[in-house]
């Protein structure tokens, strides 16, 4: 039963957040040229793909491409917009990757991202563990199936014993108002990301409270690009020139940290210096090679938050060119 009822939520939030993308287009343009959509949604996670935008990275590698950037509130939205074909390569997080390509959405992953630091943080001081988490205690986290809601099972697996023993009390709320109601005191917990826990570390009050590490270790994947399989199947150059693109940014990125931090600071509201901080903390890793993948999609199989059946191996989740686990 519980099963069931984390699937039909899934699917409710889905059509919930879907969005119309009818102004996007993959495939060929009016003009005769080809086009690409590339859809993202907010925050440094999503650097490589703001690098590939301002250095016409993709154009670099395939002449004559026209790219149509694509921002969306969630990776259901991204969803929806592969499903259509208007979307051919998109970033979203692993867990929502997972639920995509199992679930018979036309794409695989074609390169890992971005890994982040993932932390519940709290403005209770007696919140110290998951433990210590009350049935009327909520935590905000932005949507059910979300990688963060993921995160939370496999810690509340670990140290409760299961992995469903907090989700009555999850509150669905984009991270920028998770964010607010934690200050507020609106909510007395957020699992949330940078550049939020970041931000509220320094706020006076906030906490972090402990059980994820142990789960989900820095270094792992966050955000990975995929590709849909026409665009693979249909246009292999296409496709190449899209990975060799992430690759350049990716590599761009780590070795020239201060003018990436010059480049996203505006987004963020922080001064340059801020988000170098926050570029160099050992949790911001910029890699294109998976990590944790299979062991998130096995959690998820095993623990009802997959429809189908899970992937027997990484084959099953990714194009070839794909390294890592």
């Amino acid at each position: 039963m519980k099963r069931k009822k984390i699937i039909a939520a899934a699917a409710a939030l889905s059509v919930i957040m879907a969005v119309s993308l009818s102004a996007c287009g993959g495939g060929d343009s009016s003009e005769g040229g080809e086009q690409i959509t590339v859809a993202h949604q907010y925050g440094m996670a999503y650097a490589p793909f703001e690098v590939m935008k301002e250095q016409k990275l993709i154009e670099k590698y395939y002449d004559g491409v026209e790219v149509e950037w694509a921002t969306l509130n969630s990776g259901s939205a991204i969803n929806e917009g592969f499903a259509s074909g208007d979307v051919d390569v998109g970033g979203m997080g692993v867990a929502p990757a997972i639920t995509g390509v199992t679930s018979g959405v036309p794409y695989k992953i074609a390169a890992n991202m971005s890994a982040q630091p993932h932390k519940i943080m709290s403005n209770d001081d007696s919140i110290n563990s998951l433990a210590d988490i009350g049935s009327d205690d909520r935590i905000a986290l932005v949507n059910i199936g979300s990688i963060q809601h993921i995160l939370l099972a496999m810690a509340s697996e670990a140290e409760l014993g299961d992995a469903h023993a907090l989700d009555n009390n999850i509150v669905a709320m984009s991270h920028p108002d998770g964010m607010s109601s934690l200050i507020s005191g609106s909510v007395e917990c957020q699992l949330t990301t940078s550049p939020y826990v970041f931000k509220e570390a320094a706020e006076e009050g906030i906490h972090e409270v402990e059980g994820l590490q142990q789960v989900w270790p820095d270094g792992n994947s966050f955000i990975v690009m995929v590709a849909s399989n026409s665009l693979y199947e249909e246009n292999p150059e296409l496709y190449q020139a899209v990975v060799s693109a992430l690759e350049e940014a990716v590599t761009w990125i780590n070795e020239n940290k201060e003018e990436a931090a010059e480049l996203l600071c505006e987004a963020e509201d922080v001064d340059a210096q801020t988000m170098l901080s926050w570029l160099n903390d050992p949790a911001c890793v910029y890699s294109t090679e998976t990590k944790g993948v299979m062991d998130m999609a096995v959690f998820m199989a095993e623990n009802g938050f997959l429809e189908n059946e899970g992937p027997s191996s990484m084959e099953d989740l990714a194009f070839d060119n794909v390294q890592g686990n």
